[in-house]
């Protein structure tokens, strides 16, 4: 076999998804570009032409990060000695900052033994070994890493042009306002929602609580904003998880409350990422937004506005923070409505008391969600049971391992032996097919002899390129044996050999979500799938 394996990296930015969501696209082209490259350049290469292929694919990430999951995981069997030759299409694709780029090529790269190919440059690492890569390559690589930060800030500038013009950037348009027909950039009053609006406002300048509203709100019928969202933008991705259930509640209020943009303002600025490329972000200070009144018809006026703020102020409830400490943080979920159960706690004579809830249950008109608490202490019993009898079967599941380990290694030399033998016999097919010509044209040959054994033959290597491609697949399939998701699992639990009780750790790492249908119906979705628990079980 050949001493190379490949790892095909491709990378889309953010600007080229953007582009397939606008032109309805489900593959960029730069995807097939980059793809169609790449294995054009393996295929013209006796050396590579034959050698075993990964691809790694990262979709809207910035190339000024190397934080991205699939370029990670190349780096993973990278480390494994799994893959020892890297090709993107130039520069650019791998990443753009330069003196991480430059870390790779000099130093990471050299260490682990990697081949890094950039097919446009032109630049094989082979070609370079004891010297650096060259001014030309260091130069091309800080050009990138400028481009990128002086593309951003570009963007930054146009984009506060605009919010200062008064033009709304943003996504989704607020509850209540749509677009205007024809014009991006530009919001007004839909006349559907906008009674729901004033009634809020109405609500809470008469004093009303924000729990009182979205309870009436309920009893008068009207559709949540999600709901109505998802009824006038149907196949939207949008709000397409939230339960048929869901009905008002204080958040939705509160949201509505706060909402600058209902008195004719656009509100823009409004956060802000931390870094170039950066997809985190922080929330920006009031007086560094920017705001621009009047820019189109309001549905209730500034004053009105104000006024549900002081009213809104005195009747403002907001819940205490809860410790995130609890061993089910974030994992309880209401098998009704699908909505995180709150965690809440009480106190009795002296004694605290935690339980769960559905928050959501409280707004309900109808029937619905369970109003039930779920006491904590029971939860906690009840789930770690379970998570008992699963870490009783360590032992058991370490058998299954090793067992498919040892399977697949025998299958691996098989495969292999295999594969070395199909590839020696389309040699020596290859080898007849030129010797059938050189036959012919040296007039050793009846035409009717040579036209014969041509078919003959090129049936034959299109049979062994055939053969020879299913068994790659299988020999692949073998090779990842070892890190299976049954593998990864038992990883996980022998964490937790000897352990005497549930913790938030366990929990992170072995759970999903705990589905709570009342107190005493519950199930466990676990972070494993099923074709493993399968297995595991058996």
């Amino acid at each position: 076999m050949s001493k190379w394996v490949i790892g095909k990296y491709i990378r889309l930015s953010q600007a080229d998804r953007d582009v397939m969501d606008r032109e309805g696209k489900t593959e960029s082209e730069s995807i097939s570009h980059q793809r169609a490259l790449i294995q054009n350049y393996i295929d013209s290469s006796a050396e590579l032409r034959d050698c075993g292929q990964f691809e790694f694919f990262d979709d809207g990430f910035s190339g000024a990060s190397f934080s991205r999951p699939s370029f990670e995981r190349m780096m993973e069997r990278i480390k494994k000695g799994e893959i020892n030759l890297v090709i993107v299409k130039d520069f650019s694709r791998f990443g753009r900052d330069y003196i991480e780029l430059g870390d790779y090529l000099e130093r990471i790269f050299p260490f682990l033994g990697v081949r890094f190919i950039s097919v446009n440059d032109g630049y094989d690492s082979e070609n370079y070994k004891g010297t650096t890569g060259g001014l030309d390559v260091v130069m091309k690589n800080i050009v990138y890493d400028f481009y990128s930060k002086d593309l951003s800030v570009k963007v930054k500038t146009a984009k506060r042009q605009k919010m200062k013009r008064g033009e709304y950037i943003g996504g989704h348009v607020p509850y209540g306002l749509k677009r205007v027909e024809g014009e991006r950039y530009r919001v007004e009053p839909d006349p559907e929602a906008t009674e729901v609006v004033r009634e809020v406002f109405q609500c809470a300048i008469d004093g009303m609580r924000m729990t009182d509203i979205a309870r009436r709100l309920n009893e008068e019928g009207h559709e949540t904003p999600g709901a109505y969202y998802r009824r006038n933008h149907p196949g939207t991705k949008k709000f397409a998880n939230v339960s048929a259930l869901k009905c008002w509640s204080i958040d939705n209020v509160r949201v509505i409350l706060k909402q600058e943009m209902y008195y004719g303002a656009v509100v823009g600025h409004r956060r802000e990422a931390l870094d170039v490329g950066g997809k985190h972000t922080v929330k920006v200070p009031k007086e560094e937004q920017v705001i621009v009144e009047g820019k189109h018809k309001g549905i209730v006026t500034k004053e009105e506005f104000l006024a549900a703020q002081r009213a809104f102020g005195k009747n403002y409830w907001k819940p205490k923070a809860q410790e995130s400490s609890y061993p089910l943080y974030g994992k309880v979920r209401c098998g009704t409505c699908g909505r995180a159960m709150n965690h809440r706690s009480y106190q009795i004579k002296g004694k605290e008391y935690r339980y769960f809830m559905c928050l959501h249950a409280s707004y309900q008109v109808e029937a619905g969600c369970c109003k039930r608490y779920t006491k904590e202490e029971k939860l906690n019993e009840a789930v770690w049971e379970s998570v008992k009898k699963l870490l009783d079967l360590t032992d058991t599941v370490a058998e299954k391992v090793a067992r498919r380990k040892a399977d697949a290694g025998i299958n691996q030399t098989g495969l292999a032996k295999e594969l070395a033998e199909l590839q020696r016999q389309l040699e020596k097919c290859n080898a007849d097919r030129f010797a059938n010509v050189d036959l012919f044209m040296a007039g050793n040959l009846e035409q009717d002899v040579y036209q014969s054994r041509r078919t003959e033959l090129t049936r034959l290597v299109e049979d062994l390129e055939g053969r020879i491609r299913k068994t790659e697949g299988k020999l692949h399939e073998a090779e990842t044996v070892r890190d299976d998701a049954l593998g990864e699992a038992l990883t996980q639990m022998k964490r937790f050999e000897g352990a005497d009780g549930l913790s938030r750790e366990m929990a992170e790492a072995l759970i999903e979500k705990v589905v709570v249908y009342d107190p005493e119906h519950m199930e466990i979705v676990w972070k494993f799938s099923d074709e493993v628990m399968r297995v595991i079980r058996e």
